[in-house]
């Protein structure tokens, strides 16, 4: 699959006023070339302010689901899961965008309604109508794997594929949308190149532990890495690891590694787990 050439969105980056530290790394692979066994695997690392984090079993009507759920209040919100059928989504920040703006943008809390309703990509990717407010997505299924962009005034791009990887950050990657990264972020583009290099530098096809590994990476330091410790107390941290092994039939494995309490850090809880039955491993 062709990828965006780094050298040009770099170049595009580079121009533009800096901005904060912010939020996630999401990348995938698809196909029996890429991926043990075949199938997909999709991971989020997930990047924000220390926060309370929990993980559930929703059983809600519609397709059961199990996910990861963040806030500082008594309600969380959904960060990325996966469901029965075997569909998975995670989401990131489009922090090029100043927050003034993503905050005034029209938002569709969707993924919900994905994990419940579908059970492909393809069937998603149909309902353009549930993508809304300037932010990433990232979805696979027992297949295929893409990425959705989505601009502040709801223009859509779609990348997708049964065969090799994807990976994204926290700016537009898409050549049409780059008038959109209206700031720049120096750790969304190291760590958009440093998780590339590492799957490209990784014998393949992969195995889940070769994605957890790349979760743990630290190669750029606090606030950089694609596993961030972050410089501050207060600042930008990795808070949880989300990945998700989809086979071409069976049960969806689940590893999450998160931290409950915002304080936790260097206290993170692991789970490893087939969700959709009584055991944990």
């Amino acid at each position: 699959m062709k990828r965006i050439p780094v050298i040009f969105l770099l170049a595009a980056l580079l121009s533009l006023p800096a901005l904060p530290a912010a939020a996630c790394t999401l990348y995938a692979a698809a196909g029996r070339d890429d991926v043990q066994g075949g199938g997909t695997i999709l991971v989020k690392n997930r990047d924000w302010r220390p926060q309370h984090q929990e993980v559930r079993l929703v059983d809600e009507g519609g397709w059961r689901f199990y996910g990861l759920f963040a806030g500082n209040g008594t309600r969380k919100a959904l960060k990325g899961g996966v469901n029965e059928q075997g569909l998975a989504i995670v989401s990131a920040s489009a922090s090029s965008i100043p927050r003034e703006e993503r905050l005034g943008a029209v938002h569709r809390a969707s993924m919900k309604t994905i994990l419940k309703r579908y059970t492909t990509v393809e069937e998603v990717l149909q309902h353009k109508e549930l993508f809304a407010g300037a932010k990433f997505l990232m979805l696979a299924d027992r297949s295929r794997i893409a990425y959705v962009e989505i601009t502040p005034d709801n223009r859509i791009r779609v990348r997708e594929t049964a065969r090799g990887t994807l990976a994204h950050t926290n700016h537009y990657l898409e050549p049409s949308f780059q008038s959109y990264n209206k700031r720049h972020g120096t750790s969304s583009m190291v760590r958009l190149v440093r998780i590339r290099t590492l799957m490209d530098q990784t014998k393949r096809p992969y195995q889940m532990a070769d994605f957890i590994r790349f979760s743990e990476d630290r190669h750029a330091g606090p606030d950089n890495s694609i596993w961030r410790s972050g410089s501050t107390r207060e600042g930008t941290q990795t808070l949880a690891v989300l990945a998700i092994r989809i086979p071409p039939a069976g049960l969806p494995e689940v590893y999450i590694k998160y931290r409950a309490n915002p304080d936790d850090q260097d206290r993170e809880q692991v789970i490893q787990t087939f969700p959709f039955t009584s055991g944990e491993k």
